[in-house]
C-alpha cells in the first residue's frame, strides 16, 4: 500500500506515493473508498455490476482531485458498496475506473475538498507524491 490516511475529527489527509501512474491512480480509488467508508469496504454479495467513474485534467492534480470527487459521488449514489477496480484505463488526461458493486450498502461519510491545498503533488514517476486533504461534514 502506497497510501496513508490521516484523519482529525473535522478534517482527513490522504497522501500518495507512487512509482507508477497505474500504481497512482489504483491507490488513489482505494483510498478514496476507504476514506469515504470510514474503512476499507467490506465484501457483500455481488452480481458482477459495475460502476464508472473517472478523473479527468490536464495534470495529475487535477486528474486525482476530480476522481476524489467522482468517487464520493459515487459512494453516495450507488444502490450498493463499491469496491476498487479490477482494471484502470489511462488516457491522456483521463483515468476511468469500473469499481465493483455489492449489497448490502455500507454507511457513507460526507467529505469536501478542503478550500485551501487541497491537492499538492511533488516530484515525478518514479518518485510522484501526492497530498489531497478533505473536509469532513459535522453532524
Amino acid at each position: 500500500m502506497s497510501y496513508g490516511i490521516s484523519q482529525t475529527p473535522n478534517s482527513l489527509t490522504i497522501t500518495l506515493a507512487a512509482r507508477t501512474r497505474d500504481e497512482l491512480y489504483r491507490d488513489a480509488v482505494n483510498a478514496a473508498l476507504e476514506a469515504a467508508y470510514g474503512g476499507a469496504p467490506k465484501a457483500g454479495r455481488s452480481d458482477g455490476s459495475a460502476y464508472p467513474v473517472q478523473g479527468a485534467g490536464l495534470d495529475d492534480a487535477a486528474m486525482l482531485r476530480t476522481l476524489f470527487e467522482e468517487c464520493f459521488v459515487a459512494t453516495r449514489r450507488a444502490d450498493g458498496t463499491l469496491h476498487p477496480p479490477r482494471w484502470i484505463a489511462l488516457d491522456e488526461g483521463r483515468v476511468t475506473a469500473n469499481l465493483t458493486l455489492s449489497t448490502p450498502k455500507a454507511p457513507v461519510r460526507t467529505l469536501t475538498p478542503a478550500l485551501h491545498g487541497a491537492v499538492e503533488t511533488a516530484g515525478s514517476f518514479p518518485d510522484f507524491r501526492a497530498t489531497l486533504a478533505f473536509s469532513l461534514a459535522s453532524h
